[in-house]
């Protein structure tokens, strides 16, 4: 099994990377490197939501893992809303993997991956609001593009997106990261 990961991881790197490899084989610049990042901006959920994000990642010998703890609020209510008592949330919790790239100065990740969202909610149940709290499987993914400004911090945009049963979104995020190792 693992002889066909690091096939598959291989053929992906020569796939997408194609004009980083030359004649010979070259190691991931990110290869056990950590870092963590906090990243805030706005998504579609409940028509415009601000978000926050904290992730913890790191590049192993063949995949970046993420793991991503979120939170949304409805920022700009729709025109039609009945509901202005309370903002719509949703809080997620995620673990993702995928792969990147890297140089002296920069880094590109993608991952995808699962976890678990938790919404809450006004609606309209037999004709009286209430307050709904629900969770939903959720398919996350998120593509990060970063530049380092020394060897520790860095700052960066994320493309993030989450498709689940209730509130599916996209978004786009700026933050800062620090790299550990």
């Amino acid at each position: 099994m693992r002889t066909v990961l690091k096939k598959i991881t291989l053929l992906l790197q020569l796939i997408v990377f194609s004009g980083f490899i030359n004649a010979q084989y070259l190691e991931n610049p990110l290869k056990d490197k950590k870092w963590a990042s906090v990243l805030g901006g706005l998504n579609s959920s409940e028509n415009v939501s601000w978000q926050m994000i904290g992730n913890w990642s790191s590049r192993g010998e063949f995949f970046v893992t993420q793991l991503r703890l979120g939170y949304s609020q409805e920022l700009i209510e729709p025109v039609n809303d009945p509901f202005t008592f309370r903002k719509n949330r949703m809080a997620e919790l995620s673990y993702l993997l995928g792969d990147g790239w890297g140089g002296k100065r920069w880094y590109a990740t993608g991952t995808i991956g699962f976890g678990l969202n938790v919404r809450m909610y006004a609606d309209s149940g037999d004709y009286q609001l209430r307050y709904v709290t629900t969770l939903s499987p959720a398919i996350p993914a998120q593509i990060d593009f970063g530049l380092l400004l020394n060897k520790k911090w860095g700052a960066g945009i994320s493309l993030v997106g989450n498709l689940n049963f209730r509130q599916s979104y996209f978004g786009a995020l700026m933050g800062v990261s620090y790299r550990m190792k």
